[in-house]
């Protein structure tokens, strides 16, 4: 499944903890375990995986395998002039935002206080998709792939990832 946007709501991944043997869990990994691999890992309390479908990532309940994104999903142009692997920034609700978009590099926004914001994915006409509301109520993160018009309101500390490191790849609508 190709993917432009995932949220990740931080009370799914705080009942994932309350609810599982494991206290970690891999929401976007290179790939789907291999059987062979689950054999190895099951005595780890390792459980079988599924591919997530649709943008919104919930626990799973102990019986029942976790969902995994896998990284292909986000999909895009490996041709791209990078400066480095990735960029971090830091902002609160203090922060200057306006909705923009990223040609380039995916982005990825965390944090333990609410997230709250909207999107539209452009596709190559310019032309743009309905508009998307999020509201993650509890915090989480929300990854947004290149070419996706969005708006994210803080309120609290934020975590801000790009991936790669590309100057001059904010766009304002």
């Amino acid at each position: 499944m190709k993917r432009s946007v995932l949220e990740i709501p931080l009370e799914e991944i705080k009942l994932q903890f309350e609810t599982n043997i494991r206290q970690d869990i891999k929401v976007v990994a290179p790939s789907i375990l291999s059987p062979e691999l689950f054999e190895k890992l099951s005595k780890k309390g390792i459980k079988r995986e599924n591919p997530l479908t649709g943008s919104r990532w919930n626990r799973s309940f102990k019986t029942k395998p976790n969902n995994i994104c896998e990284a292909k999903d986000f999909d895009y142009d490996s041709n791209i002039s990078k400066k480095g692997p990735f960029t971090i920034s830091f902002a609160n609700e203090k922060a200057e935002q306006e909705e923009h978009y990223h040609k380039q590099h995916t982005e990825i926004y965390y944090s333990e206080h609410p997230i709250k914001g909207s999107y539209k994915i452009l596709d190559n006409s310019k032309e743009t998709s309905e508009e998307i509301s999020i509201e993650l109520n509890q915090g989480g993160a929300i990854v947004f792939n290149p070419n996706v018009l969005h708006y994210i309101e803080l309120s609290g500390l934020c975590f801000v990832i790009e991936i790669p490191a590309v100057e001059n790849d904010r766009f304002v609508e």
